[in-house]
């Protein structure tokens, strides 16, 4: 934008002086008027060029090279030089995000390089968006350099998985991790993830708040902590429970965090710093897959695949808040190879420190919603305790069918006996789906959609006879009509063509 409404550039200028001289002197080129006009047009394009760029230069978004360094200074910023760690982060969530997710510029990420050494921070180099109904986003990072430890004993590389912490988590974003190596680079940052940088510490710079004082906890490595006023203590008294798993047996990593509250919280402020008990949830349950032909390998692989599942999503309820079981089934059911999950029981341990094993915890009854004490923090080890998952087969009631076909049908009777089981299975399917589209308890075997099915589907003429027999031996007759017309069957239970009688008629 320029400094002025005119326009500066060298030929106006000396068409606006020549415009101002009388109609008697000589404008052509050469003449001395024209001569002095254009000398004193070029010292004020000059001029006002360089106003132009001393006030662009003292913007953010306008600054460029040397003076974009001078600018975000004033923000304790400074350009990224060849040689930081450099490489790419990968933030996720279980299901599909229900709305685009932007992730700024400037959102930092760390973790661990062992149990008491602390990665450097990382901050992400540009504004990247996790759209609608996808579940993650890769966004360039790099490595922030300060007078800190792990600044200074930063390795040449970091292994893929171990930045996985968010100092400032993200509303909507579950998890965030490197797939592959993070390295040194070898080309300075540029201007424009600079101001990207700049952008997002100016938002994030207030400091002594709850969020800066949770943030500055989790950047040593702190996966959960929760910073809160507590409703029982005078004001000037706030309470940080550090919520990771025997982490008060951990000396050198609570230095840290005492020394990362000291410098985050304001003057006066008392600070009681407390440490959560650790509950290991055990959950068991059976899952029946889609596939009902699924081999053990790839059960294998769906049982990992849930456990993980369930573990970052148990590591993101905090200390004392509710354990939802609608969302924990939630969870089970958003992977697309589970057709049913068993009720879910959960056995709760604790970790005896002197024994170095899990001990029988707290009894706990899971209903809706499961609550936990102020100082209880729930989570799933996949190591010491991982959840009990095994395989469920489905119940099935067998159907015997005795139809009549047309007599122009020229089919094999085996070829009829394919057509009727396919026919069997999308009805078994339709009327579960019915049954629960309508919040029903059970599906209905009725005989007239039956026969309506066989009809379509198989190209049955008609059904003269059926007979339904439950997973435990027991023959119920389907009727034309009558109260033996329609028969319940639990949700949980499948259709499955048995034996079949065919007639050709005429």
């Amino acid at each position: 934008m320029s400094l002025t409404s005119l326009d500066t550039s060298f030929s106006a200028i000396v068409d606006r002086l020549l415009e101002t001289l009388g109609p008697d002197i000589d404008k052509n080129a050469g003449s001395m008027a024209r001569t002095l006009a254009e000398s004193y047009g070029r010292e004020m394009a000059t001029f006002y060029a360089m106003l132009e760029l001393a006030h662009r230069s003292g913007y953010v978004d306008t600054a460029e090279g040397a003076a974009l360094d001078n600018v975000v200074a004033v923000l304790g910023i400074s350009r990224a030089r060849a040689g930081r760690l450099s490489g790419e982060v990968e933030f996720s969530r279980t299901s599909p995000a229900p709305e685009d997710i932007g992730i700024p510029a400037g959102r930092r990420v760390t973790g661990m390089l062992s149990e008491n050494a602390p990665l450097p921070s990382f901050e992400t180099l540009e504004d990247v968006v996790l759209r609608r109904g996808e579940t993650r986003v890769v966004a360039p990072v790099r490595e922030v350099q300060d007078d800190s430890d792990a600044s200074r004993n930063a390795p040449p590389t970091v292994d893929p998985g171990k930045l996985n912490v968010m100092p400032r988590p993200v509303l909507g974003v579950e998890a965030v991790t490197n797939r592959a190596p993070i390295r040194r680079s070898g080309q300075d940052e540029t201007d424009i993830h600079l101001r990207d940088r700049a952008r997002t510490s100016l938002r994030d710079g207030e400091l002594a708040t709850l969020e800066a004082i949770a943030a500055a906890v989790r950047q040593q490595g702190v996966q959960q902590v929760t910073v809160r006023e507590p409703p029982d203590a005078p004001p000037g008294v706030i309470e940080v429970l550090v919520g990771d798993p025997d982490f008060e047996h951990q000396p050198d990593a609570v230095q840290r965090v005492e020394r990362a509250i000291r410098n985050s919280k304001a003057a006066g402020i008392r600070v009681r710093l407390g440490y959560s008990r650790t509950l290991y949830l055990r959950p068991t349950f059976k899952v029946e897959p889609v596939d009902a032909d699924l081999d053990e390998a790839a059960f294998d692989r769906l049982r990992r695949e849930l456990r993980q599942a369930l573990a970052r999503f148990v590591a993101g309820v905090p200390a004392g808040e509710l354990l939802s079981r609608r969302r924990l089934e939630a969870i089970l059911f958003a992977h697309p190879a589970v057709r049913h999950v068993s009720d879910i029981t959960v056995r709760t341990y604790v970790w005896d420190a002197q024994r170095q094993v899990l001990v029988d915890g707290p009894r706990r009854e899971l209903g809706e919603d499961w609550k936990f004490l102020p100082d209880e923090k729930p989570t799933i080890d996949l190591v010491k305790a991982p959840p009990d998952i095994s395989r469920a087969k489905p119940l099935v009631y067998r159907l015997d069918l005795f139809v009549s076909l047309p007599g122009s049908d020229r089919r094999t009777p085996e070829q009829v006996r394919v057509s009727l089981r396919g026919a069997v299975e999308a009805y078994s399917a339709r009327i579960i789906t019915d049954a629960r589209a309508t919040k029903q308890a059970q599906a209905t075997v009725a005989w007239d959609s039956l026969h309506a099915t066989l009809r379509k589907e198989a190209g049955a003429e008609e059904l003269l006879f059926a007979t339904l027999t439950t997973d435990n031996g027991l023959s119920l007759a389907l009727e034309k009509t009558g109260p033996q017309s329609q028969r319940p069957m639990n949700l949980g239970i499948q259709l499955a063509l048995g034996g079949v009688e065919l007639v050709w008629l005429g």
